[in-house]
């Protein structure tokens, strides 16, 4: 459901799904050098994206080429997609990423942490949206919500510092893909309800 309208004017849209999530505090002086800086794997995401979503094979063949070979170069290109997204999937496994649940939105995302922080704090965040090829993002952001801690985990809400349009497209995609397919799946079990 929508929640509120963003800086930019678009609706912002609240997900809850479950993510691999890393947080880390920043301190003042690391926000204000790395909020200037894209993530290597912000960098990385968008340079795989540009490779893996064009369609260089359409149903109409370029001149000269045979159907054979454009089937044959097409299934190279599927399974070399697949060990991308495989090799990404390991870094993931690999890192200090661990399943949480979340909410998500363009804006921002809240999620429980064992770390404490205080409001205005700087965080680093990395996280990965399942799609193919995985998307994993390093952002940066702010703490703009942060209630006591009930036990052990205190749930935090962070506010996004985009630092290049990939970052803000890629989880604006997710997040409506997501949000449509809640609204469907809503629909689905509403209309075997009946």
């Amino acid at each position: 459901m929508p929640e509120a309208m963003s800086d930019n004017g678009r609706q912002d849209f609240r997900i809850k799904d479950v993510i691999p999530v890393s947080d880390e505090r920043m301190s003042a002086e690391d926000f204000e050098i790395n909020k200037t800086k894209v993530g290597v794997r912000s960098r990385q995401n968008g340079m795989l994206r540009q490779m893996v979503g064009r369609d260089i094979f359409s149903t109409e063949h370029e001149a000269g080429a045979s159907p054979e070979m454009s089937q044959a170069i097409e299934a190279l290109d599927a399974k070399l997609n697949y060990l991308i997204g495989v090799n990404m999937l390991n870094d993931a496994n690999r890192s200090d990423m661990q399943e949480r649940p979340v909410d998500l939105s363009v804006t921002g995302i809240s999620f429980s942490t064992r770390n404490y922080y205080q409001m205005g704090e700087a965080v680093a965040i990395n996280l990965m949206l399942p799609s193919f090829p995985p998307s994993i993002l390093e952002l940066v952001g702010t703490v703009v919500r942060s209630p006591r801690p009930e036990g052990k985990k205190q749930k935090i809400g962070v506010k996004f510092y985009f630092r290049c349009d990939d970052e803000e497209d890629t989880i604006a995609k997710y997040v409506y893909r997501r949000h449509r397919e809640t609204i469907r799946s809503a629909s689905k079990n509403k209309q075997n309800a009946e």
